[in-house]
C-alpha cells in the first residue's frame, strides 16, 4: 500500500508513531527521500541534516518501543528556517556574506524541540537576512509557490522555504520567524496555518537577529492544533487545550474597514468577505468598524519603520562594507533603515506607545480582529525580479497588514480560506493572549472547514 504520510498533520503522524502504525525511522527516511526527489535545485532546503534526522528518529523508535515517548510529536520530522543555530551545521541566513558561519550549539527552541522528540530534517531557505516579504533570493534560489502554478510566483517571505517545505509535503511542519509578517505571508500564499507569537513568548537565543525588539519565533503548519502543540513545545509549557472552546456563535469579531482592504486584489477581497459572511451566517457577531490606530501607525511608518532601522543597526558592519554582495532589493531596505534618524525612530516608538493602548481598548469588547492576511495574490517572479519599483510595491503590500500586528504588539494566526486562490484570514489579538487566540482560531478553522486535522 502506498503511503501518504506527507498529507497528514504533525499530530496525526505523532499518533500513528505512538500507536506503532508508523516507524519513526521509516518516516524520516520517507521525508528525506521526498526532499531528494522534489528539491533537486535545493531552493526549498538549503541543506539537509540527514545524519542528525536518522539519529533522532532511531532514538524516537527506542522510546516508542519502551513506552517512553516525550510528547505527542515524538518522532515527527519538521524543517527549520536557516536562522536557527544548529550545532556543527552552517546557519547562514540566506546570505552570501554569512557563508560558512557554523555554530557549535543549537538554538534554544531547537533544543526544546529535540528534547520533545521532534526530528530535524534540515534548514530551509529564507530571504537574505530575513528582510523581505516576497520570498525571493538570488543567492540561494527562490522556492516555487506551491499553490499557484500558472507561472513561477512568489512563495512569500521571509520564511519561503519553511512554507513550501510543508505545502509540498517535504516536512510535517516548519519553524519560521516573523518580524513583519515572515510567517503569515508565506503561510497565506501557500494555504497553511501560520502563527505569529507574541514578542517574548518564545526565546530568541541562538536565532540570527533582524529586529531585536520585533523578531518572533513561529510555526507553519497544516492545522491550528499542530501550531498549538508546537507552540507549547517550543515554549517549554503544556500546550493549550483546544477542546471545549467556545462555539462560533459565541464569538464577537472586529473586522477593520480601513487600511487592510486598500489596494486589495478583487479575488482576495471577495474570498475574505465570503469567509466573514460565512462566520456571520453561523452566528458569529462580525462587526465592521474603523480602527483608528491602524491609520495613525501607518502614517507614522510611511518613511520607515522600527524593523528596518534595527535591521540596519544589526547588520551595518556588513551592509556598509560588503553591500554590493547583498540582494539589491534587500539592500534597499537596509539603506532605508540607515537613512532614518534617531528622531524618526523615536516618532514611531512614541506613536506605538500611544496607539497600542488605543487598539487594546478598541478590542476590549471583542474576542479578536479578523482581516485579510495579505491583500494581494502572489506576484509572478518575472514581474518583480528585474523591476525594483515593482518589487518595492509588491513587498509593501505583502507585508502591510501583517506588520500592523508586529509594530502594534499583537499575536496573530493566519488560516487558509477555502477556494481556488491562496489567501488567508488573519485572526489577531493583543500580545500575551496566544493561547486564547489559538482557541478562537481553532473555532474559526472548524467553521470555515479549512483545517486538515
Amino acid at each position: 500500500m502506498q503511503n501518504n504520510w506527507e498529507t497528514m498533520t504533525a499530530l496525526e503522524l505523532g499518533h500513528k508513531i505512538a500507536t506503532n502504525f508508523i516507524d519513526p525511522v521509516e518516516l524520516a527516511e520517507y521525508f528525506l527521500e521526498r526532499i531528494k526527489d522534489h528539491d533537486g535545485a535545493r531552493s526549498i532546503y538549503v541543506r539537509h541534516t540527514k545524519a542528525r534526522a536518522l539519529e533522532e528518529a532511531e532514538a524516537a523508535r527506542v522510546r516508542v518501543r519502551t513506552g517512553m515517548t516525550r510528547s505527542r510529536l515524538d518522532g515527527v520530522p519538521i524543517s527549520w528556517k536557516d536562522l536557527y543555530d544548529t550545532a556543527n551545521i552552517p546557519t547562514e541566513g540566506g546570505s552570501p556574506l554569512l557563508v560558512g558561519r557554523t555554530p557549535t550549539t543549537d538554538a534554544l527552541v531547537l533544543k526544546r524541540a529535540t528534547m520533545a522528540g521532534l526530528v530535524c530534517l534540515g534548514k530551509t531557505n529564507t530571504v537574505q537576512f530575513a528582510l523581505g516579504g516576497i520570498g525571493s533570493n538570488p543567492h540561494t534560489g527562490t522556492p516555487p509557490n506551491a499553490v499557484m502554478k500558472d507561472a513561477p510566483r512568489a512563495p512569500g517571505g521571509s520564511s519561503c522555504g519553511a512554507a513550501v517545505s510543508v505545502a509540498t509535503g517535504l516536512a510535517a511542519a516548519a519553524i519560521g520567524s516573523d518580524t513583519g509578517g515572515s510567517v503569515r505571508v508565506p503561510a497565506a500564499w501557500n494555504c497553511l496555518v501560520g502563527l505569529k507569537t507574541s514578542y517574548g513568548a518564545l526565546p530568541l537565543d541562538g536565532v540570527l537577529p533582524l529586529s531585536p525588539t520585533l523578531d518572533t519565533v513561529g510555526p507553519l503548519t497544516k492545522s491550528v492544533a499542530d501550531a498549538a502543540e508546537i507552540f507549547g513545545i517550543l515554549g517549554a509549557r503544556i500546550p493549550v487545550d483546544l477542546e471545549g472552546r467556545n462555539p462560533v456563535n459565541r464569538l464577537r469579531l472586529l473586522s477593520p474597514t480601513n487600511v487592510v482592504w486598500d489596494q486589495a486584489d478583487p479575488k482576495v477581497e471577495s474570498n475574505t468577505r465570503k469567509a466573514l459572511d460565512a462566520l456571520a451566517s453561523l452566528g458569529a457577531a462580525v462587526v465592521h468598524d474603523t480602527v483608528q490606530a491602524f491609520d495613525e501607525i501607518t502614517d507614522a511608518i510611511k518613511h520607515g519603520g522600527i524593523a528596518t532601522a534595527e535591521a540596519y543597526t544589526t547588520w551595518r558592519h556588513l551592509v556598509d562594507t560588503k553591500g554590493a554582495a547583498i540582494d539589491p532589493n534587500v539592500l534597499a531596505r537596509f539603506h532605508q533603515g540607515r537613512e532614518m534618524s534617531a528622531p524618526d525612530v523615536e516618532i514611531v516608538r512614541a506613536e506605538v506607545r500611544k496607539q497600542a493602548p488605543a487598539l487594546y481598548a478598541k478590542l476590549a469588547g471583542f474576542d479578536a480582529m479578523v482581516m485579510p492576511t495579505v491583500a494581494i495574490l502572489p506576484p509572478t517572479l518575472k514581474s518583480i525580479e528585474q523591476d525594483p519599483e515593482a518589487y518595492r510595491i509588491a513587498n509593501m503590500l505583502a507585508l502591510r497588514n501583517t506588520t500592523l500586528g508586529n509594530i502594534l504588539p499583537c499575536c496573530a494566526v493566519t488560516l487558509p480560506i477555502p477556494g481556488d486562490i491562496p489567501c488567508g484570514l488573519m485572526v489577531m489579538a493583543p500580545a500575551g493572549h496566544d493561547n486564547r487566540l489559538l482557541r478562537i482560531a481553532a473555532t474559526i478553522e472548524k467553521a470555515l472547514g479549512s483545517g486538515q486535522g
